[in-house]
């Protein structure tokens, strides 16, 4: 598996080089944003860790320059940052990031993250494969990959705003207590919409075979 490392601190790509090298990937490194997006052109990974803060071309723009190319917005993208995305930021960008990890990282966070990654990807891939051998339309499929991913990516990141905000906080600030329901609300509406569109799928595999 290929994996490309984004950050403008040289200590950090190295670790994580060492890191991720010690367990048999194949890393790509890119020292700043302008790096990675040439780097892209040639090279495509199958995983990308991607710094936020960087002087050239900062983490957001260059996951937006990503998920707007049609060869590179299926990649799944772990965003790296120093401090905790607020809670406004972090929905509107949840629909685009895969995982996050708040630096300092451990090698057991980040294999742990990857590996659940992987595992993810390959039951999506199975279930692709077969709705395509069955002949679903594409749109149906596309849809389907979509829905999936936005619910999985606004599930981890109320998970990780519950850790973040305690109970007396959310009271406190009416805001973030706000924005996590509207977050719970989106993942209500997503599961619900994903759960039937499962059903309909598979109930095309069934009947194709």
């Amino acid at each position: 598996m290929k994996v490309m490392v984004v950050d403008d601190e040289p200590d950090i790509v190295d670790l994580l080089k060492l890191m991720l090298g010690s367990q048999g990937y194949d890393v790509i490194t890119a020292c700043g944003g302008s790096e990675c997006l040439e780097k892209l052109q040639q090279d495509i990974p199958d995983l990308i860790l991607l710094d936020i803060i960087m002087p050239d071309i900062d983490g957001w723009t260059v996951l937006s320059r990503i998920r707007q190319d049609e060869r590179l917005k299926s990649i799944p993208v772990i965003i790296l940052t120093a401090k905790q995305l607020t809670a406004e930021v972090a929905q509107k960008k949840a629909p685009y990031i895969t995982e996050y990890l708040v630096k300092p990282i451990t090698k057991e966070g980040l294999l742990s993250v990857i590996e659940n990654i992987i595992s993810s990807s390959k039951k999506i891939e199975d279930f692709i494969a077969a709705a395509r051998k069955a002949g679903v339309d594409q749109d149906i499929i596309d849809k389907y990959v979509q829905l999936n991913q936005q619910t999985g990516a606004y599930k981890r990141l109320h998970t990780s705003l519950t850790q973040i905000y305690t109970k007396k906080k959310l009271e406190r600030e009416k805001s973030i207590k706000n924005t996590m329901d509207s977050i719970k609300r989106l993942i209500d509406l997503r599961e619900r919409d994903l759960t039937k569109l499962h059903a309909r799928i598979e109930e095309m595999i069934a009947a194709s075979g």
